[in-house]
């Protein structure tokens, strides 16, 4: 299995005047499955094709096992690839469409059947060799090009939007098929993708980007508990967001904040002291992490220990049920607004215009240095 490795790769367009991908460094181990993820135009598909070899970096180096690949076709980097289009040859049988790669090599016979009958039993479709893709739907079809790229003896898999034109549901199932697919045959696989749940549910390793640059990589838990940035912690998950100001610094790196306008006081952490006295800043804490609770709610004789939890009274404005779960909308006493969401079963008899507690921990409080433009890094483009 291969490690990939990009070390200061930039890439231009139009004479230099265009820039798609900002001297970003990465490095895919050995039989991991790693996500590029951002928004529309962020670079994501022209790393990705850089790695396959569709594009030359414009600077910078792409290594494959410590050897430059520069100038080495797609079709010599062990590469299988999978596209949202499945580029799937109708007018040849699900065998013929396996073989046909392995044929252009120039393979021998025994060497085409032996590989083309594995690849077709992994993805369990060997029974419908004489049948043509015609019989497939979406799910089928993308099975067919998996087994199309394993047969070649591709050890890197590239997929662009492999899930894109399954039906929502579909894809929730097959996702997870993929993933036991890339681990059971030991590849190294890089997944493009607009889709955040997807990347969440089956990364090893998730990269994003936004505007040519590399803004955070890390396991997908990783990214959601300790984002480091604005826009990471939008981008990924559900994120109330509040300005405020620091109010305090206290002992064993905390300190005391403040939600602006007269807002309530909340303690949290100041690791390695980034924060100064008066500091502007954005609070950030996700949408599952508020905790509610009745108004006349007895916290001293709780069987649970809320003693990290930081409370506050917040009117209830309204709330919506919404199948697997409930949205509660929220507003502090100077009309700053957020939002908590509890499972579909969660008990509660609160009354839309009534005072609730809310408990957040301070482990889940994140803090920002406030930007010059907080609508340009809450901007999911």
């Amino acid at each position: 299995m291969p490690t990939i490795e990009l070390i200061n790769v930039t890439k231009t367009f139009n004479e230099g005047k265009v820039l798609a991908v900002d001297n970003i460094s990465v490095k895919i181990e050995h039989g991991e499955y790693v996500f590029l993820i951002g928004p529309t135009g962020c670079g994501k598909t022209t790393t990705l094709r850089m790695i396959a070899g569709l594009e030359d970096p414009t600077k910078g180096k792409f290594l494959i096992d410590g050897k430059d690949v520069k100038g080495i076709p797609p079709e010599d980097r062990d590469m299988g690839f999978i596209f949202q289009h499945f580029e799937i040859f109708d007018h040849l049988t699900i065998w013929e469409n396996v073989t046909f790669g392995l044929e252009m090599r120039g393979y021998n016979d025994n060497y085409i059947i032996k590989e083309a009958e594995k690849a077709l039993k992994t993805v369990d479709l060997l029974q419908y060799a004489d049948e043509y893709p015609s019989i497939f739907g979406n799910p089928g079809l993308q099975k067919l090009g998996i087994a199309r790229a394993i047969a070649t003896g591709a050890k890197i898999l590239i997929m662009d939007e492999p899930l894109g034109s399954l039906d929502p549901k579909v894809s929730k199932v097959f996702r997870h098929e993929l993933r036991n697919l890339v681990k059971d045959l030991g590849l190294t696989a890089i997944h493009v993708t607009h889709n955040q749940e997807e990347a969440m549910a089956i990364a090893d390793k998730i990269i994003i980007m936004r505007g040519g640059k590399l803004l955070q990589m890390g396991s997908p838990y990783e990214l959601y508990e300790n984002p480091n940035s604005i826009f990471v912690a939008n981008f990924l998950g559900e994120t109330n967001f509040l300005q405020g100001f620091v109010l305090k610094l206290l002992e064993n790196e905390e300190m005391e904040i403040r939600i602006r306008l007269g807002g309530p006081k909340l303690k949290t952490h100041n690791f390695g002291n980034k924060f100064d006295l008066d500091d502007n800043i954005v609070i950030a804490y996700r949408f599952e992490d508020v905790y509610l609770f009745p108004e006349d709610y007895n916290f001293k004789n709780s069987q649970y220990d809320w003693s990290q939890m930081e409370l506050f009274e917040v009117i209830l404005e309204t709330s919506r049920f919404i199948g697997a779960t409930k949205r509660f909308y929220l507003t502090l006493d100077n009309n700053e607004k957020f939002i908590s969401v509890k499972p579909g079963n969660f008990e509660e008899n609160f009354i839309s215009g009534k005072k609730l507690i809310v408990g957040i921990h301070k482990d889940d409080i994140h803090v920002f240095k406030a930007p010059d433009n907080l609508l340009s890094e809450l901007s999911l483009s």
